[in-house]
């Protein structure tokens, strides 16, 4: 009998062993989301990794545990969050904090698990808050707390501050208002300092945030400054300088600069690099060789318990820029102090001295330019540089991230029938967009991350959505380059060219120069257009009117300057959603839902125009397209009510008969004596644009017979068989528009919707003479990014319908 006990307990023992094995010792082969950890540095070490990748409905139902698997199916340490819930609950997107160490130039490959009954693997060292007055967050040696005489101590070791230098020369100090947890894990945990910079008196100037991470058992902090300019009085501010200081509690015993030259020493007196512009530096207060190209942007500091090291991403793209270190410790400077005349080698004007006047930044109301600096107190500069230009992102499987639906109607990259197009992809953003930025020198603090050359003087300000493009090949491949360099662009876009903060003098200034307008009231969540310096007012009206008809912009005495923050036509805001899906970034989060909140009230008032009009298909269309990016977040009803008073407006402006939005063509479309009646065909197509993502939320039947009888009216109004090609406007003298992406789109989406054969044929001609014709990329100039973006808005859609159909 004892036996035979003792032989059920161990089978019961067995059994328990076999039911854990996949969660305990992770041998059992795991079924999730495929998640690749890409090294762009070189480096072999571990690092943190955050990102967002998505799931399909009703794949992890409400109240699922996600748990991380390493390739042999071991359980990883990992943190998430829901960023996004599909209509039943279930989650979007899943936000995931973890550590990898690829080998070098390699992959660290991972699956994304989940269950109600799994749970995840806590870190060895995991991060905690501790009980205090302020929030305090803690992980092995590493503590962040915040501090009344400064911003942030760091361990003990090291405090950090912000000090903005007005136009005066006066020296201003941030002050910290708020202190609140953000992000509350075992991996990651992240504080947000709010406050404003003033003057010794107290007088208040404009606002600042610093985010603050602090990773399980790293060494290294994660900081992201950020000023506010939401100042109460005046539209343009002057300011002389704004620092980030790392002060040691314990005098500095050595220093180091990163550079070729650099610099190491004791520091005794003051030495500074000095980024003036994206090729050169110099080294102040040094003898010996000082003059550099491009500085790596980090420096070390030995405090007698060891080496801190500090790297600012993105150093020299974002001249000028400079890293100081003296007796005290070290400062970077995110706007270092210059003097009159440094940069007045960099010409064209129009596209670099906007920012700055005399000694002094010229920056505008309503922009919040920020930084990614990191630090590492168990420094190593090089490598913690290396690390911080390319942080670690999660890749998710192409085929299965693309299968969950976030992404449109796409194919992975390397699926069948691809190949050619995946080449051709690739060859435009290396060899088009990329060489193109850095080939025309399209760098500086206010300009990194966007295009540059519309209209000759311009900077783009991301026409047609160049983030969302590139993001979405991220999709697509999988690699990170494409990430790295949509990231940047979207920051760009939320931080340079969007209104985020408005008023009275701003009020004024848009008033002055453009005239108010009852319609459309100025307020936060209005985005800039392309114009020079990204925001007007850096140059009167009469000096910017001067420049274009100078370049024969518009072939006219008076052209369209794209200075006031009204037209509707260029605001777009999926790129920047994606973005907040792929990296969880508050900043962008709180970006596109303002200004989704700004274009909603815009429509559901009824003032402005959204029916009628020879420009009115852009507006209607981009505006729909910008509402539904705000939509994607949380499914906002209310975002969804607006596209349907914006399809409702075009619906109703729509000609019964011919299918068309039909005006008497205006000037630039038309030169005939007589004009002609129709429209230019890529407005139209950004409005069928609209509609059709109108239609794919909400299967509104109208939508369908809209869309097919528009894209008949398009093909008999301007088609021309023998040029594969659509003309630009309905008047029969308009020339070829070279296959424009929005308008490939447009037939994409009929076709899709209706299945016309002979859409589908137009569309086939079209694609083919476009595919051939770009083979080669584009050659730098200015104006390639815009080019960039009207040639890839939806190529990955027309070639998945020609490869997979409409299954």
């Amino acid at each position: 009998m004892r036996r035979i006990t003792i032989f059920c307990i161990c089978f019961i023992f067995i059994l328990i062993g076999l039911m854990f094995k996949g969660c305990v010792k992770g041998k059992t082969p795991v079924e999730g989301l495929d998640i690749n950890v890409y090294d762009m540095t070189g480096l072999k070490s571990l690092r943190p990794v955050t990102g967002g990748v998505p799931l399909s409905q009703g794949t992890a139902p409400e109240g699922s545990n996600f748990i991380l698997y390493d390739k042999d199916n071991n359980p990883v340490p990992s943190q998430t969050s829901v960023l996004a819930r599909w209509k039943d609950g279930s989650a979007r997107w899943i936000l995931l904090d973890f550590q990898a160490s690829p080998p070098p130039g390699g992959a660290a490959n991972f699956k994304l698990s989940w269950d109600e009954n799994v749970s995840g693997v806590n870190p060895n060292v995991p991060v905690q808050m501790k009980n205090s007055e302020m929030p305090v967050v803690e992980s092995g040696e590493v503590e962040l707390s915040p501090v009344k005489d400064g911003l942030l101590r760091i361990s003990e070791r090291i405090d950090i501050k912000l000090t903005l230098t007005d136009s005066k020369g006066q020296k201003c100090s941030g002050v910290v208002e708020s202190a609140d947890v953000e992000t509350e894990g075992k991996m990651r945990s992240t504080l947000v300092l709010k406050g404003s910079f003033r003057t010794d008196n107290g007088k208040r100037i404009f606002g600042f945030r610093m985010r603050a991470s602090i990773f399980a058992g790293l060494s290294k902090v994660f900081l992201e400054p950020q000023i506010l300019l939401d100042a109460e009085n005046g539209w343009m501010h002057n300011i002389c300088g704004l620092q980030l200081e790392v002060v040691p509690l314990d005098a500095p015993r050595a220093a180091a600069i990163g550079g070729t030259p650099g610099w190491s020493g004791k520091s005794v007196s003051t030495v500074r690099l000095f980024q003036i512009d994206d090729e050169n530096y110099r080294i102040e207060g040094i003898s010996e060789k000082n003059k550099g190209s491009k500085a790596p942007g980090w420096a070390e500091i030995d405090d007698g318990k060891g080496v801190i090291a500090v790297a600012l991403r993105d150093f020299w793209q974002q001249w000028p820029k400079s890293i100081e270190v003296d007796s005290k410790g070290l400062k970077i400077g995110l706007f270092p102090e210059f003097e009159k005349g440094a940069f007045g080698h960099m010409e064209p004007w129009y596209k670099y001295q906007y920012l700055f006047e005399n000694n002094c930044y010229r920056l505008r109301e309503g922009q919040a330019p920020r930084w990614q600096v990191w630090l590492d107190l168990s420094g190593d500069g090089t490598s913690l540089a290396k690390s911080a230009n390319t942080p670690l992102v999660p890749s998710a499987d192409p085929a299965q991230a693309i299968a969950t639906g976030v992404w449109g109607y796409l194919a992975a990259a390397g699926s069948g029938g691809m190949r050619e197009y995946d080449d051709w992809a690739e060859n435009l953003f290396d060899n088009g967009y990329c060489h193109s930025i850095k080939a025309q020198r399209d760098y500086g603090q206010m300009n990194w991350g966007d295009w540059y050359g519309e209209r000759h003087c311009n900077w783009g300000n991301h026409e047609y959505d160049t983030p969302k493009h590139i993001l979405m090949q991220f999709a697509r491949t999988g690699d990170p380059k494409y990430f790295h360099v949509g990231n940047i662009a979207a920051r760009h876009t939320s931080e340079v060219d969007v209104i985020q903060f408005i008023n009275e003098d701003l009020k004024k200034h848009f008033k002055e120069f453009s005239g108010l307008r009852e319609n459309y009231p100025i307020r936060p969540g209005m985005v800039h257009e392309h114009c020079v310096g990204h925001v007007s007012g850096f140059y009167s009206v009469e000096k910017i009117r001067e420049l274009y008809v100078s370049f024969g912009t518009g072939r006219s005495k008076t052209p369209y300057l794209c200075l006031d923050p009204y037209n509707l036509g260029h605001i777009f805001t999926q790129g920047m959603a994606y973005n907040y899906f792929l990296t969880g970034d508050p900043w962008m989060k709180e970006t596109v839902e303002k200004i989704g909140e700004n274009l909603v009230k815009l429509v559901e008032d009824r003032k402005f125009n959204f029916k009628t009009g020879s420009h009115v298909g852009r507006v209607n269309g981009w505006t729909m397209l910008a509402i539904a990016g705000a939509y994607d977040l949380e499914f906002n009803e209310r975002f969804l009510n607006g596209m349907k008073l914006l399809a409702d407006d075009a619906l109703s402006a729509q000609d019964p008969n011919c299918g068309g939005w039909l005006h008497t063509l205006p000037w630039g479309h038309c030169y005939c004596e007589t004009k002609h009646v129709g429209e230019a065909g890529f407005i139209g197509s950004v409005r069928i644009n609209g509609m059709s993502r109108y239609y794919e939320l909400t299967e509104d039947e109208r939508i369908l017979e809209s869309v097919k009888k528009w894209n008949t009216f398009l093909n008999n109004d301007t088609w021309i068989e023998q040029k594969s090609d659509w003309r630009y406007t309905s008047c029969p003298a308009s020339n070829p528009i070279r296959q424009i992406g929005v308008t490939i789109m447009a037939v994409v989406n009929s076709v899709k919707m209706n299945g016309d054969p002979e859409h589908l044929r137009i569309l086939r001609k079209a694609w083919d003479a476009k595919f051939k014709r770009l083979k080669v990329a584009p050659t730098a100039r200015p104006g390639s990014g815009k080019t960039y973006s009207t040639i890839m808005y939806g190529c990955p859609e027309a070639m998945n319908l020609f490869v997979n159909g409409l299954d």
